[in-house]
């Protein structure tokens, strides 16, 4: 699991590339839980999905504040 500190993405696009790769994770995750396969780590499915919506916020907040810079550049 990745500490709150420990994001430090400076771009949309790597939180985005980030993101779609746990999102492939997840689905394997899930996929093997639906099938029963015995897993190693049986908590992964909400870890994966607490990092998603932690990468996902700071996407948000970096947007934001693009867009608030964007807004007093032109000024």
């Amino acid at each position: 699991m990745v500490k709150k500190r420990k994001i430090e993405y400076n771009s949309i696009e790597e939180i985005d590339n980030k993101v779609k790769k746990l999102k492939l994770d997840l689905a394997k995750h899930k996929g093997m839980l639906a099938s029963k396969t015995k897993t190693n780590n049986t908590s992964k499915k909400g870890e994966l999905k607490k990092e998603i919506a932690r990468l996902l916020t700071k996407k948000n907040q970096l947007s934001k504040l693009n867009l608030v810079n964007a807004v007093e550049g032109k000024k």
